[in-house]
């Protein structure tokens, strides 16, 4: 049965019922047959817009690993505020939430992020932790990052529910909470 979709083009279709697809049976478990059937139409009619299931794997990550390559640099390079590195990453959380499913269901894709980015995501995620730390951190210190960037990960996940947007009242109080959760004391 075709799923309902709010995308016009057809490509953006495709993509979209195959990152549903994908979050519920995992990229291997999910195949061209599924997504065409997913869209109504043929497996043929699927691969004029894409040569390859990999490829729709491509296109729906192509952004968000382009993001998050983009506030990794940003944060571990641009020196910016502990407030700004958090708040960059509650608003890439909630930008991206539709496809943070996907990346933690299949390792397969982990693969595929490794091999897309231009460092592996936990290099990233180490880089903006010791940068939340600070220099010459002490244990305690990389602790507090480690459950700052926790905080804001899961705080957004959790804040955003059913809902398409974050409010402004709740990506503050999220900022607040992993702020200070950096806190030392």
């Amino acid at each position: 049965m075709p799923r309902k979709v709010t995308s016009t083009s057809t490509r953006d279709r495709i993509v979209e019922i195959a990152r549903e697809l994908f979050a519920e049976h995992g990229y291997t478990g999910t195949t061209i047959a599924d997504i065409a059937r997913g869209l109504g139409t043929t497996t043929a009619a699927l691969y004029y817009h894409f040569d390859s299931k990999a490829e729709i794997l491509d296109a729906i990550l192509a952004e968000p690993m382009a993001a998050y390559a983009d506030m990794a640099e940003r944060a571990t390079h641009g020196r910016l505020p502990p407030e700004e590195i958090l708040g960059g990453y509650v608003d890439f959380v909630a930008e991206t939430r539709h496809v943070l499913p996907l990346v933690t269901a299949d390792p397969r894709i982990h693969t595929v992020l490794d091999e897309r980015l231009p460092r592996r995501p936990q290099e990233m995620v180490d880089a903006i932790v010791a940068t939340l730390a600070g220099p010459r951190p002490s244990r305690a210190a990389l602790i507090r990052a480690h459950a700052a960037f926790a905080v804001v990960k899961e705080a957004t996940v959790a804040a955003l529910g059913s809902d398409d947007e974050l409010s402004r009242a709740d990506r503050r109080e999220i900022v607040a909470a992993a702020l200070r959760a950096l806190r030392k004391g």
